[in-house]
């Protein structure tokens, strides 16, 4: 059995930037999380989202990352304290073939700072912001690849389970 805060991490870690599930090793679902205690507008989007669909349609990105904390910037030598790091992991990649994040033009080792102006930092990640909007949002991303900001467009898509 897995308890809470195991699960919530082992689902936070795989969430892909926006993908609300947990999957053993083997590819089997062990659950769902939906961190609903930061933001009750996300429960009322699922909510409506199941009265309107008969689903909880989730807005996606398409990008494995990592949270960037102090210790991280230390230990991978990055130029920021703060931010996404677009990082695939064995035979995932880093960004999704045909998602959102592809189509706006985001590589590996891309540092997302931003979207839609407001910061990536422990108390708000990517997938957190992603979260508060709906499918079908134009969102902004600003971007560091190789010491330079870019800034980018893309259109946030349905999850496809």
């Amino acid at each position: 059995n897995v308890g809470v805060r195991e699960f919530r991490d082992h689902a936070t870690t795989y969430l892909s930037g926006s993908d609300p599930i947990a999957v053993s090793k083997h590819g089997q679902v062990i659950g769902f999380y939906l961190p609903v205690e930061r933001d009750s507008e996300q429960a009322k989007r699922a909510i409506e989202s199941v009265k309107k669909t008969g689903k909880i349609v989730i807005p996606y990105l398409g990008v494995r990352y990592i949270n960037i904390t102090g210790a991280v910037m230390e230990k991978e030598g990055l130029p920021v304290k703060e931010g996404a790091l677009i990082r695939g992991s064995g035979e995932v990649p880093a960004v999704m073939k045909d998602s959102p994040a592809e189509k706006a033009g985001l590589q590996a080792e891309d540092i997302i700072l931003e979207l839609n102006g407001e910061k990536i930092d422990e108390g708000k990640s990517l997938s957190f912001l992603i979260q508060r909007h709906n499918v079908g949002d134009e969102v902004s991303l600003r971007v560091l690849r190789n010491g330079r900001e870019v800034n980018l467009k893309t259109v946030l898509e349905e999850r496809k389970f």
